[in-house]
């Protein structure tokens, strides 16, 4: 399962760090969120490894997100 390296709930974004090469950045609408294993579902179906420094209580279901995924 792909790993998100980045989470952002925001409609506009800069970022200025060091990323992966292999990065990807992906964008859609939470439809699940599994808080317990740390997955959550977007409206397209994929799913993706929360970050373990997330606070995954400030995620929930229609948010619209920003991810950078390592490959």
């Amino acid at each position: 399962m792909p790993r998100i390296v980045a989470f952002f709930a925001c409609s506009v974004v800069c970022v200025a760090s060091t990323l992966p090469t292999h990065a990807e950045e992906r964008a859609g609408v939470v439809e699940t969120i599994d808080a317990e294993n740390g997955i959550v579902m977007l409206s397209d179906g994929t799913r993706y490894l929360l970050p373990q420094s997330l606070d995954r209580a400030s995620v929930h279901q229609g948010m619209q997100v920003h991810l950078l995924i390592a490959r």
